[in-house]
Order: C-alpha cells, then structure tokens, then sequence
C-alpha cells in the first residue's frame, strides 16, 4: 500500500513541476500591413516582430504600455506577453480601409 501511495505521490509532482508550454509567435511587418494578422497569444508567449519594410518603424501598443523601440529593415524585437497586457498594436504606414491607423489584435 505504502509502495502505491508514493508511486501515485511520484506521478502527481511530475505533473504539477511541468512547466506550461510557452508559444513564439514571428510576425512580419510589411509596410502596410502584418503577417499574420491574427494569432492567438497566452501569457509567457513571445512575439517576434521582424521589419520585412525598407524603412525604420516601431511597433507600440495602442495604449503605449509596450514598444518595439524603432527597427531598422531587417532587425527584428521580441515582446513577451504577460497577464493584463495589451495585446492591439498599431505602427505607423499601416492604415485600414479609412486610411486610419490600423490596429492588429493578437487574443
């Protein structure tokens, strides 16, 4: 008894220690538009954003709580998602049917 006490003890750490799987997320910034346009993040994600333009531009938050700091063509930043942070971003160059800003949401 005491032997399948301490096996079941064994299994049930081995599942409460594993860590959660954490997502990367690669999105291109193109000059007018991202991709994807859509993805679905959790936090401990990361997202990648890649400059893919021939142009410098920085990605930011529609509420400014995060930033890409400006990216030169080529260069790339990593974001790492966390609880409660805004996920819409926008950046300059990519507008909607409107010709407003366009904001990307990432659920």
């Amino acid at each position: 008894m005491l032997r399948k006490i301490a096996c079941l003890a064994a299994v049930a750490g081995a599942f409460i220690s594993t860590p959660t799987y954490a997502a990367e997320h690669n999105i291109l910034v193109l000059p007018t538009a991202y991709f994807p346009q859509t993805s679905y993040v959790s936090a401990g994600d990361t997202l990648e954003f890649a400059n893919s333009s021939l142009e410098t531009i920085t990605v930011t938050s529609v509420d400014g709580e995060w930033t890409t700091g400006p990216l030169g063509p080529e260069q790339s930043a990593t974001i790492v998602v966390t609880a409660g942070m805004s996920r819409d971003f926008i950046h300059e160059g990519v507008t909607d049917e409107n010709g407003d800003p366009a904001v990307t949401e990432y659920h």
